[in-house]
């Protein structure tokens, strides 16, 4: 939705424009910041649940597939499975700072 409005917002000069100075009179304003929050809040919002309810949709169809999938992917994890041998790596040698006094 971000994007949208980005898009929408420099598709021409005057729409920008727009933006700016309700923005500029917002930050002036105190009942117009109240009013712009808001709408920001409802933007927000209205943005999340209609992630959220997307996801349930891509979700429920994905289920519907790996349900069918899920014997083969079993068979082939059980077959490609191999010990990871773990490196670690060499911890930094502490140095003393050189300060240019004997202290």
């Amino acid at each position: 939705m971000p994007k949208q409005f980005v898009m929408k917002a420099t598709q021409s000069p005057l729409s920008f424009l727009a933006v700016c100075f309700g923005l500029w009179f917002a930050a002036h304003s105190f009942f117009a910041a109240l009013f712009v929050g808001f709408v920001v809040y409802r933007w927000i919002k209205a943005s999340i649940r209609n992630a959220m309810k997307d996801e349930k949709e891509t979700s429920d169809a994905t289920a519907a597939t790996s349900a069918t999938a899920q014997p083969q992917a079993e068979a082939v994890k059980a077959a490609a499975v191999t010990p990871i041998k773990r490196q670690y790596a060499k911890s930094p040698v502490v140095v003393p700072l050189k300060t240019g006094t004997d202290e």
